[in-house]
């Protein structure tokens, strides 16, 4: 018996311009276009929403630079059939399309590095996860990245469209056009997904498509997002991001979507860490109760984590905000590139190994516990450096409380009065 070709791999465009969507990458001028018809062997990462051209671009690059293509499916395949390809094409270049190749082990991406160093091996990944993510650094590194982005409904239902008129079997079938368009918005981006549902449906109507068999069908159906692709962290992203915004019913929304789809681990992950992003000095003992409530639901599980979940995020939501450990990191950040540059005193540095007094220096500073209020008037920043501040209080009431303190004794140390 012979196997039926899917709709989906029947219409499977052959060439760029066949293509739908991706006009910011595709479009004539773009770069990505622009490697691919001067046929620029370079490693490729495509990642974005499951069906959305990552695999037929993958083909298409394969047949215009005229390399022999194997494919590799990260989920199922294995170190001995990337060999397999190896000896196959041991004296040529070959593109290897990586499908889902966030779920590759961290041993084979290592395993592909020379291979792609060399030019063996023109490497096509396809993955749903953000690569910066899921990919090791050095992979990642190796390969230019380019993201591809849901299809619209209008490039849904053209796509629907050209099936219904080409397809030899559903040229025959009458299909409202309120039928595709329906089509085109469940698949909610996914083309794939469009061309499945038409070629079901069919399947069961065979000579007539209505909007109401559409209707009837897709209520059978749960098109819910994945938690291992790209929307699942859109969700992770709008629940963090509705906090951070104080909009308490918007987080509870997320929170809910999250938790429906089983993934209850993330959202602990999250309230661990966000309160003191989000939160910080501002608040400091919610901070606290935001964390025990997280800690909380992990231990019980669902379903009766979600009370202390909600309760987390109705606390996140309401509290002052601050944001201010971002701000410093910047500063941070920009100073400590290169820490050689700004050597830090003397004194400061290590005195618990022998002779460290007489070849560092080390040791050679005031105690603070034998000085005036247990606070030494020294200098304890890096050569150039100098009583320099990377903290810029929020105008929250309890930053206030801090920034006084933090003032006094800033002034204190680097030569100004100390004031109780």
């Amino acid at each position: 018996m012979r196997y039926k070709t899917p709709l989906a791999n029947q219409i499977r465009p052959q060439s760029l311009d066949e293509i739908v969507g991706q006009k910011e990458l595709l479009a004539e001028g773009m770069p990505l276009r622009k490697i691919i018809e001067q046929k620029v062997s370079i490693p490729l990462i495509l990642w974005g929403p499951p069906g959305t051209g990552k695999t037929t671009l993958a083909r298409i690059i394969a047949k215009n630079y005229q390399y022999p293509l194997a494919e590799f499916n990260a989920s199922i395949d294995n170190k001995a059939k990337l060999t397999e390809y190896l000896k196959v094409y041991q004296n040529q270049t070959f593109i290897l399309l990586i499908d889902e190749i966030h779920r590759m082990t961290k041993t084979l991406q290592d395993f592909l590095l020379p291979y792609l160093e060399d030019g063996h091996i023109m490497l096509i990944g396809a993955t749903t996860e953000n690569p910066v993510m899921s990919l090791v650094p050095a992979v990642r590194s190796r390969c230019q990245i380019f993201e591809f982005k849901a299809l619209t409904d209008e490039d849904i239902l053209t796509v629907l469209k050209k099936a219904a008129k080409e397809n030899y079997q559903l040229k025959n079938c009458q299909i409202e056009d309120e039928a595709l368009e329906m089509l085109a918005a469940i698949a909610d981006g996914d083309l794939r997904v469009g061309l499945n549902l038409l070629e079901t449906i069919h399947a069961i109507n065979p000579e007539k498509i209505s909007k109401e068999d559409v209707i009837v069908y897709s209520k059978q159906q749960n098109f819910s997002y994945d938690k291992n692709a790209t929307k699942h962290y859109d969700y992770l992203a709008a629940y963090s991001d509705s906090m951070a915004g104080s909009d308490t019913d918007a987080a509870l929304y997320y929170l809910a979507v999250l938790l429906k789809n089983g993934d209850l681990p993330s959202v602990v992950r999250r309230l661990r860490e966000i309160p003191y992003t989000y939160v910080g000095l501002a608040n400091p003992e919610m901070v606290t109760q935001i964390v025990i409530a997280a800690n909380q639901a992990e231990e019980v599980g669902m379903p009766k984590s979600k009370y202390p979940l909600m309760f987390a995020t109705m606390l996140m939501c309401l509290s002052p905000k601050s944001g201010a450990f971002d701000e410093i990191w910047e500063r941070l950040d920009e100073d400590t590139d290169h820490p050689s540059q700004h050597p830090m005193p003397r004194g400061l540095r290590d005195q618990h190994y022998k002779h460290s007094e007489e070849i560092t220096g080390g040791g050679l500073i005031k105690s603070p516990f034998e000085e005036k209020y247990q606070i030494a008037k020294q200098n304890y920043m890096p050569k150039g450096l100098e009583g320099k501040r990377y903290y810029y209080p929020k105008d929250n009431k309890n930053e206030r409380k801090f920034a006084e303190k933090y003032l006094k004794l800033h002034h204190y140390i680097y030569g100004e009065d100390y004031k109780n």
